[in-house]
């Protein structure tokens, strides 16, 4: 059998990475940890934000900055793995594999080596904004035996 894992979220606290860099990109943001993530637990994308707390940002730049910086080096550090996740991934015999929208699999494989898991991994797929998840899987040679 062979099982999916996607990252962010699924395997890693990213909260931390995403909450840092949004203030760092708006100095005048007052929002906590929590009123940033309640925001975007409830589907407000940045650009919502940005109109709404914050006119006097224009989108494009912001979001030009976001992913320029999201996967910086800095950033990165701020990960965390979640308590469950090495037990997970120690307790599994299937082949193991992760899927991720990340940009630079570069940057991903120096992340999964500080957190310690890429050794669990038979392969590591990254989109690098080439592809979107569902096609990787899609031009992937899968059985039906697939989690």
């Amino acid at each position: 059998m062979n099982i999916f894992f996607d990252l962010d979220g699924t395997l890693v606290d990213a909260s931390e990475r995403l909450y840092c860099l949004f203030c760092d990109l708006i100095p005048e943001c007052t929002f906590t940890k929590e009123e940033y993530w309640y925001l975007k637990r409830n589907k407000i994308n940045h650009q919502k934000i940005l109109e709404k707390y914050f006119p006097q940002y224009n989108f494009s730049e912001f979001n030009f900055k976001w992913l320029s910086l999201i996967e910086d080096t800095k950033y990165l550090k701020l990960d965390k793995l979640y308590d469950f996740t090495i037990d997970l991934l120690e307790s599994l015999t299937e082949d193991l594999y992760l899927i991720t929208a990340r940009q630079s699999k570069e940057n991903l494989l120096k992340e999964l080596e500080n957190l310690n898991i890429k050794k669990y991994f038979n392969e590591i797929c990254v989109t690098e904004n080439k592809l979107t998840k569902e096609d990787m899987f899609r031009n992937m040679k899968l059985d039906r035996n697939c989690i």
